[in-house]
């Protein structure tokens, strides 16, 4: 499968984006738009990367359903377990480390699993991990691509759509209090199928962009990340606000897409896109711990010092992510998958995976 690093660079943008708004998000509160916004953008980028992958690593016709399940959880599960089973152990340990997470053990198995459920202290679906959220959609993604594999693709996208987009209508119609109605008729899984939509394209026929049509490209995801920033909490303006994301992650990947044959090989941002997994789930424990060793040294009152901490806390959290990524998530990769250590090459589900 051949390695596409306009991806590869898109997933080091959208992790890199989490980063910065939890960075900022962990000194300042969560009450700035652009911090908000700047997280959503690069979660609804992961979403959109994802369901083109899914399409681009599964081709035309129909698959096996349980390789690409099985695929799946080796890439996805061993690193959420791990991160996950650190935070149960720092919730039953040291509680007063967090804010709203509470150990139970109902919590932290439905966690592991990723059973969508109320968590315990919180009017949310939040798994143990927070984070995890995201990864409750991923599996949900999954499962119902999975489902499908006997259709071609074209029939795949098309049921796709009309799944995701006649749930997303009930939730609009519906207006459900209960939280995992919320998670499940919620926009979100319209994300991937844009991704899908457009990894459909690419198998057709690729992309073939002129200078015009990547600027134009190029003006959409601004646009779109404009109209990112209006969500000021009411339902319509918060499905206006989903759009503009949409339209930011579906123009960013085109144009990553339409640039593709130009592109450079810039080794530092190839590796980010490579661990941005690992960085995703683990960047909350650096930015943490970072905060916490300014807290009891230098304090953090002072805007400058606001600055200093949260880039420091970024820059800690990727040198981190690529040590994990290294030194855990590839061995345990390689072991699952039953490959072994390749020469100078990635591993096959590097060139792909989303995150």
């Amino acid at each position: 499968m051949k390695k596409l690093y306009s991806v590869q660079y898109l997933r080091a943008c959208a992790a890199l984006l989490v980063l910065f708004a939890h960075a900022f998000s962990y000194q300042i509160g969560t009450d700035d738009p652009i911090i908000v916004a700047a997280g959503r953008l690069g979660v609804v980028l992961f979403f959109v990367i994802s369901g083109f992958i899914m399409v681009y690593i599964s081709g035309q016709g129909p698959f096996p359903a349980s390789t690409f399940l099985k695929r799946r959880a080796i890439r996805i599960v061993p690193l959420y377990w791990l991160f996950t089973s650190l935070t149960a152990l720092l919730a039953a340990l040291a509680p007063s480390l967090f804010q709203t997470t509470a150990f139970t053990w109902p919590h932290y198995l439905q966690s592991l699993f990723f059973i969508v459920h109320e968590a315990p202290g919180r009017d949310s679906t939040s798994p143990l991990l927070s984070l995890g959220w995201t990864l409750n959609y991923e599996i949900y993604f999954y499962i119902a691509f999975a489902l499908l594999a006997f259709l071609s693709v074209g029939s795949r996208v098309r049921v796709l759509t009309l799944v995701f987009g006649a749930m997303w209508l009930t939730g609009l119609l519906l207006a459900p209090a209960n939280p995992v109605l919320q998670f499940y008729l919620n926009a979100s899984p319209l994300a991937f199928v844009i991704g899908s939509w457009i990894g459909r394209r690419y198998l057709d026929r690729g992309f073939a962009c002129g200078t015009r049509d990547l600027w134009l490209l190029g003006l959409l995801a601004l646009g779109g990340a404009a109209l990112a920033l209006v969500d000021d909490g009411t339902p319509l303006m918060s499905q206006i606000s989903f759009a503009g994301q949409a339209l930011w992650g579906a123009g960013l990947l085109l144009c990553g897409l339409g640039l593709e044959p130009r592109l450079k090989r810039w080794s530092l941002l190839e590796q980010l896109g490579d661990a941005s997994y690992a960085l995703y789930l683990s960047h909350i424990f650096v930015i943490g711990a970072v905060a916490h060793l300014a807290k009891r040294t230098i304090g953090y009152d002072q805007p400058a010092t606001v600055l200093l901490v949260s880039v420091v806390s970024m820059v800690a959290a990727c040198i981190a992510s690529l040590a994990i990524h290294r030194v855990i998530e590839k061995p345990i990769l390689r072991a699952l998958s039953g490959r072994r250590k390749p020469r100078n090459t990635p591993l096959p589900d590097d060139v792909v995976e989303v995150k």
